[in-house]
């Protein structure tokens, strides 16, 4: 339940990978429409989707791919199986706990294990701009207070530690994961802060639990601190602040540490980060005796590094890519989250045997705001830009620029550059087909007779992605 999935040999981790995989897989893809179609499109047969290998076949998808496929909110990624589906796709365990449902409730024991099984009964949201709702079933919850036990056994966290959050409530996953690892670890858990709340509506709350254990988002976790010692609360207890959001680097831990300090907090109070991309399932931690990495999950999620324009699996940094394994509500398979990460760490120095998420992290690292003339202010996907620019035949170099408005012109402008020389109906495909893989229509795109002078601007920038706003 809580540390011996961490002490498990890498070959362990992978058996069991392998042994959820070969029947979620199937019914992943046989109880979604969007994977359903996918499968069709790439002549797959449900009957042969066992393995790591097999799950590869599938290329990575971006969020544009299954919002564009099933409507906002991507509802054809929620598996929905009719009775007949659950028989020839369900788990042994989840058959065995049908039949004796029945035997128990003969009228209504089938229904309700179904509905326990894959009814959505919870959601957070995802995507850049949040139009991705992320389902859990009721069995999805119990996978997640497992996490939170995980999660709070790796920071050395238990059920006689007090939590005090002020991360503000609403439909997220930073906000979700923190309320269900306390109730996973069965600490007492106060979560009093409003999604409109200031930050400082937190303080009152440490005069009523003794806390031992702060959750607050990275970019508040000083201001927190300065906060209570500007009102004069006493937090002596408090030995461990999670700072919700990629894992800081040793300047800003530092700081925060010493702003804790000066508010209070034990001298030993230690700074360790809380975080996955909003599309994941649960929160990593950070171990607290060796805070190099965050600290996954191998039963519950296959995670990938990829290329973010190809695709292609790399070793070294790039976009951290999920595939949610064994979840019931929403099924992701190879999902880029647009997470960069340093890449993916093995079994770690004897300390853990489950990767690590390794190196910097910086959510929605190609997305990136975007004032549009007609949409309001949304984020563009330069993934999907390059990814069609590398595919796009004659086409030997490229370049995309954002530049913002004018005083004329109040929304920002999407440049894109291509060695070679376009005729007009080329300049129109290519807009196309830009527009629909980002949902932006360009606002030029223009050929260059001469590849080596957009090779040159690439060089300049350091990348053919330049924001000049």
């Amino acid at each position: 339940m809580t540390a011996d999935w961490n002490r498990r040999s890498p070959d362990e981790h992978d058996r069991i990978q392998g042994l959820v995989l070969q029947r979620w897989l199937p019914a992943a893809v046989s109880f979604s429409d969007y994977w359903s179609m996918r499968a069709r499109e790439l002549g797959l047969q449900v009957e042969d989707l066992r393995t790591l290998d097999d799950l590869r076949r599938f290329t990575p998808v971006r969020e544009r791919d299954v919002s564009w496929a099933g409507g906002e909110g991507a509802p054809a990624l929620l598996m929905r199986p009719t009775e007949d589906q659950v028989k020839a796709r369900a788990s042994t365990s989840l058959l065995m706990r049908t039949s004796g449902a029945i035997r128990r409730d003969p009228a209504g024991g089938k229904r309700q294990v179904m509905l326990e099984e894959y009814k959505p009964i919870h959601l957070h949201r995802g995507g850049a701009d949040d139009d991705m709702a992320i389902a859990y079933s009721r069995s999805d919850l119990d996978r997640l207070h497992r996490c939170g036990a995980r999660a709070a056994s790796v920071l050395g966290l238990d059920d006689a530690d007090y939590l005090v959050s002020a991360v503000p409530s609403g439909p997220r996953l930073a906000w979700w994961g923190v309320y269900h690892f306390a109730l996973g670890a069965s600490m007492l858990g106060l979560h009093p802060r409003g999604h409109a709340d200031e930050l400082e509506r937190c303080v009152g709350a440490f005069g009523l639990v003794p806390a031992t254990v702060v959750a607050v988002e990275l970019d508040e976790a000083a201001a927190l601190a300065a906060a209570i010692a500007d009102r004069g609360v006493a937090v002596p207890r408090v030995r461990t602040v999670l700072t919700v959001g990629p894992p800081p680097d040793d300047d800003l831990r530092a700081g925060i540490r010493d702003a804790w300090l000066a508010a209070g907090a034990a001298d030993d109070v230690v700074i360790r980060a809380l975080f996955a991309p909003a599309e994941a399932r649960a929160l990593w931690a950070e171990d607290r005796e060796d805070p190099d990495g965050l600290v996954t999950y191998p039963d519950l999620e296959i995670l990938e590094v990829v290329d973010p324009i190809t695709g292609q699996a790399t070793d070294g940094p790039g976009d951290l890519t999920v595939t949610s394994l064994g979840w019931h509500g929403t099924a992701l398979l190879r999902f880029q989250t647009g997470t960069y990460v340093g890449g993916i760490d093995g079994a770690h120095d004897g300390k853990g045997s489950a990767a690590r998420i390794a190196g910097a992290v910086v959510p929605r690292a190609w997305q990136l705001p975007f004032a549009t003339p007609d949409l309001g202010m949304r984020h563009l996907d330069l993934r999907a830009a390059g990814a069609v620019l590398f595919s796009a035949p004659n086409v030997h170099a490229w370049r995309v620029e954002i530049r913002g408005g004018t005083t004329k012109i109040n929304h920002d402008r999407f440049f894109v550059e291509v060695g070679g020389a376009l005729d007009a109906n080329a300049e129109e495909h290519l807009i196309e087909r830009l527009a629909f893989a980002t949902g932006i229509t360009p606002t030029q795109v223009k050929g260059v007779a001469d590849p080596v002078l957009v090779e040159q601007k690439v060089t300049q920038h350091g990348s053919p992605f330049a924001d000049l706003r």
